[in-house]
């Protein structure tokens, strides 16, 4: 494939835009993008300016949808999907496979089988799979909470399926690259870690020899969140701000900088009757000399992150910032609606630095180089490798830091 010409993309879960704008800012040429929440796709086409389907997943992956979607855009370079994230995220119920949304990625799979494009790039949380980092007091952490080696495995286990499956995609299959990225590492000014699926089509890999090297991480001090959400134009939209009661208001005066409710221990305007489920982000300001905390699509009270130093909830638009959307950027829907969209985004910033790299490997090469991947497994196997090969042993463990 020429870098220079057009590289058409598509895009599953594809949400109000995000991964579509860090690719568009990287060259490539969205064709449409299918979501089921349809004030998403009303954002998705106002921003991208390309056709947004309103389906469900199910629906749209039938054969004969399929065929139509060809007929009326052509075929597709390439596929995105962020599938949904909620059976995996340790802040959800964790059902995984089990749960309503761990088996979508298989709807994905349809979609590469019929179009059979020659790269595509998967977005998921990091509990999905991860090696433990060798060292005591990780391990024991693990042995606490996994007191048999069926649950210590699962996650692993449940992680090397979608890779397998994903894997035998399409008449050649795909090898598959898997990274866990800090995107605060990339210029993000966000601690959000997601892991990255870049995979290429077998027989497109072997002929063209591709060479795929994960994007440079930045040199210097990480972007702050004071930073991001600094000097916001006026004409911007979404600066609405949330009415808090007095009550919230009193807590977050007591609440000093980069600390939260819990803090307050047993202060009356603080949680004191809340033992359990401490989350560590309810009502807590951020750290101006830092990144912000992961951004969030849902969630009641405490958990809409709150500003440095002002007494209120961040609006849209500086919520938006510290996903790297434009300030141009404009969502449809009501506040929470708009919430929703900008949390389960992926980040503009990093999503363009990932495509950028994507784009540079579609080049043809004349030899292999070989780069470092967390997770490899090739086209049409159930190897799966990283740095070395395949140990069910102590590989992979939840994600404690997000």
């Amino acid at each position: 494939m020429k870098v220079n010409k057009i590289i058409n993309i598509a895009e599953l879960f594809c949400g109000a835009g995000g991964f579509a704008q860090g690719s568009k800012e990287a060259g490539f040429n969205h064709l449409w993008g299918l979501d089921n929440h349809e004030d998403s796709c009303k954002s998705f086409e106002k921003n991208q300016k390309c056709k947004s389907y309103c389906e469900d997943i199910r629906e749209f992956t039938k054969p004969s949808y399929l065929k139509q979607i060809k007929k009326t855009h052509g075929n597709i370079n390439g596929l995105l999907f962020g599938f949904p994230c909620n059976d995996f995220s340790l802040v959800g119920k964790n059902k995984k496979m089990e749960g309503k949304f761990g088996g979508l990625y298989k709807y994905a799979c349809k979609v590469l089988d019929y179009f059979e494009p020659e790269f595509f790039v998967a977005e998921n949380v990091t509990s999905l799979g991860k090696k433990l980092k060798h060292n005591s007091s990780v391990r024991k952490k693990v042995k606490d909470i996994f007191n048999n080696e069926k649950l210590q495995n699962q996650n692993y286990q449940n992680f090397k399926k979608i890779m397998g499956d994903l894997a035998s995609c399409s008449k050649s299959g795909y090898r598959i690259y898997a990274d866990n990225y800090k995107f605060e590492e990339y210029g993000v000014p966000q601690t959000r870690h997601r892991i990255i699926l870049v995979g290429f089509r077998e027989d497109f890999f072997k002929e063209n020899k591709i060479n795929f090297e994960k994007p440079k991480k930045i040199e210097g001090p990480f972007v702050t969140c004071k930073q991001a959400i600094d000097k916001i134009p006026e004409w911007a939209s979404h600066q609405e701000l949330t009415k808090h009661d007095d009550k919230v208001i009193r807590r977050l005066k007591k609440t000093a900088e980069g600390k939260n409710v819990w803090d307050l221990d047993n202060d009356e305007d603080g949680l004191p009757g809340v033992k359990k489920a401490r989350m560590s982000h309810i009502y807590k300001r951020l750290d101006s000399s830092k990144p912000s905390y992961t951004v969030t699509g849902s969630g009641g009270g405490g958990t809409h992150v709150y500003h440095y130093k002002e007494n209120r909830a961040l609006t849209n638009r500086e919520r938006a910032r510290l996903q790297t959307f434009p300030d141009t950027y404009n969502f449809i829907g009501g506040k929470e609606s708009i919430r929703r969209q900008i949390g389960m985004a992926v980040p503009v910033l990093g999503a363009k630095k990932i495509m950028n790299a994507v784009k540079k490997a579609l080049k043809k090469n004349k030899q292999y180089k070989s780069y470092h991947h967390d997770w490899m497994i090739k086209g049409k196997t159930r190897d799966l490798y990283f740095t070395g090969k395949e140990y069910v042993g102590y590989q992979m463990k939840f994600d404690f830091d997000d």
